[in-house]
């Protein structure tokens, strides 16, 4: 399966750590934590790249129209602009929140653990009974994309998987379930390669986010390099 190169040219949100919404009240960081994941998932379906970053920075993270249009290096007109246009596109099509319900958390740790399990051990087959039908995986800044469990389990077969090359620590990143990914570099010797965030839609994966980029690892709070 051909893959295209890397366009750094588009804008793309980067998974960020649950730890940078908030600490406090349990009730509030829940409360938190299922808005980010539900304006997430509705700017990834919904919106343009640079409408779901401007989004995301100023609705979700809230920071400041001028401190958005120096992060993406452009006006804070053309932020302004590009924050109604993404308002207007998610109130014209609704998002329904019963339609993004996630599993509870002891679903979500027995789920991440069976689809890090099959993705150690390169098991196709384990997979496929983990991911919705119409599963979707893309990996930001690549612009390929693909859709449908043929299509993904396809691309992870003959591309991604190798038994034994690959370790995944559960976490979690912009409100939803996620895994910090090393791969074998030799020996028992792992370096960080990147983020996976998963889209939960009826205890079933939806969507596969590999972000393939290693200086997100520690940004997780884990080294590097690990040996195992």
């Amino acid at each position: 399966m051909a893959v295209a190169d890397r366009d750094p040219s588009v804008p793309w949100l980067e998974p960020a750590p649950d730890s940078l919404f908030g600490t406090g009240d349990p009730a509030a960081v829940v409360s938190g934590r299922s808005g980010v994941r539900l304006a997430f998932i509705a700017a990834l379906q919904l919106l343009s790249a640079r409408q779901r970053a401007v989004l995301t920075l100023r609705d979700v993270l809230a920071f400041r129209t001028v401190e958005v249009a120096e992060i993406l290096d452009t006006t804070t007109a053309a932020v302004d602009s590009a924050l109604r246009r993404a308002r207007a596109r998610l109130a014209e099509a609704g998002p329904v929140e019963d339609e993004l319900a996630e599993p509870d958390e002891k679903a979500i740790r027995e789920l991440l653990d069976r689809y890090v399990d099959a993705f150690t051990r390169a098991d196709a087959a384990a997979l496929v009974g983990l991911v919705r039908a119409d599963v979707e995986m893309e990996m930001p800044p690549i612009p390929t994309w693909f859709t449908g469990r043929a299509a993904v389990i396809g691309f992870l077969s003959s591309r991604v998987l190798g038994g034994g090359q690959w370790r995944m620590v559960p976490t979690r990143a912009n409100g939803q379930p996620a895994l910090v990914v090393h791969k074998q570099v030799g020996g028992d010797v792992y370096a960080a390669y990147g983020v996976q965030v998963l889209t939960l839609i009826d205890a079933r994966i939806a969507r596969i986010t590999a972000f393939n980029e290693p200086r997100l690892v520690p940004v997780f709070g884990i080294e590097a390099t690990l040996t195992v």
